[in-house]
């Protein structure tokens, strides 16, 4: 995810709102040159790895072109997207060994998506790459796409001219203002959604674990709980204290709270509440950081990390 001649554009789509933006760097901090957020109807995007999201393509078209309006970019041709929680997947696996030959490695690797997303290598687009080592293990990073959901998406953006030159899980494109601090610490995003959440926990720049969630509000708190204890019996250091120290939630003022105080339940420190100007971002105070957070950070990889 460091290559060159990534579009400064990008777009972010949920089951909520759609968002687009164009930034720009100054002093080594990212600032939005345009930025557009439009609310969407309830049930015109149904998130979905294996159905046809969009249940009215001509609605969603009439949405980007509002949206691109607003964000001054409606003569755009190359955009980055993400796609919507459970539109696309991302998970950190790792092998125990590795095979001498490059064919049994990609066999391997193959065998560990198919059997995690649950579809067909021939269904789907992947990307893979390795990570560092731990623990005397070898750990992968792998998103994946169905063929059918992404080839929707794109039939829509073609309409307005858009050649989509990314597509990212949404986590992955909120993740990357952890990823691009290069923080030696590890650090957690929780982006909050209406049908649970996911975590991305990072170490330098690389993720060490990406979930997706799927639970009622009620029972939000109880599962990060528990995804904090494999963390801490699975991937934190074996000796030295807890290391997660930096936390960014994508919700409300309450809900960032309440998830830092069950963070320092679960491990046994505290982490410090991010915010956008803390991993880069000059934004006004009153922006919805949460509903471009995906679309902006998207949009920095056009610099590497």
């Amino acid at each position: 995810m460091t290559a060159p001649a990534w579009p400064r554009t990008a777009v972010a789509l949920t089951e909520t709102h759609v968002a687009m933006t164009t930034l720009r760097r100054r002093s080594g901090e990212f600032e939005p040159v345009n930025l557009g957020v439009t609310r969407l109807p309830k049930g015109l995007i149904q998130a979905s790895f294996t159905e046809l999201n969009i249940t009215n393509e001509a609605d969603l078209l009439d949405k980007l072109r509002e949206t691109a309006t607003q964000a001054g970019q409606r003569r755009a041709r190359r955009v980055a997207v993400t796609l919507p929680s459970g539109s696309a997947r991302s998970l950190v696996f790792t092998l125990d060994t590795l095979p001498q030959s490059r064919r049994e490695l990609e066999q391997m690797i193959a065998w560990k998506i198919e059997r995690s997303v649950g579809s067909k290598l021939s269904e789907l687009r992947i990307d893979h790459q390795r990570l560092s080592d731990f623990n005397g293990r070898s750990f992968w990073l792998a998103s994946a796409v169905h063929e059918r959901v992404a080839e929707q998406y794109e039939r829509v953006f073609s309409q307005l001219g858009w050649k989509a030159g990314l597509l990212l899980p949404q986590a992955l494109g909120e993740a990357q203002w952890l990823l691009r601090t290069g923080f030696s610490d590890d650090q957690a995003l929780v982006s909050l959604n209406e049908n649970g959440f996911d975590a991305v926990i990072t170490r330098g720049d690389e993720p060490i674990l990406v979930r997706e969630v799927v639970c009622t509000p009620e029972e939000r708190e109880d599962e990060f709980y528990r995804l904090l204890v494999f963390y801490r019996d699975r991937l934190m250091p074996e000796s030295g204290p807890a290391t997660l120290t930096r936390m960014l939630t994508l919700g409300t003022a309450y809900e960032q709270k309440r998830f830092r105080e069950v963070l320092a339940s679960a491990l046994e420190n505290s982490a410090i509440s991010l915010d956008p100007t803390q991993v880069g971002l000059r934004v006004e105070p009153s922006a919805a950081f949460k509903d471009f957070a995906a679309a902006a950070g998207v949009a920095t990889l056009a610099w590497g990390h």
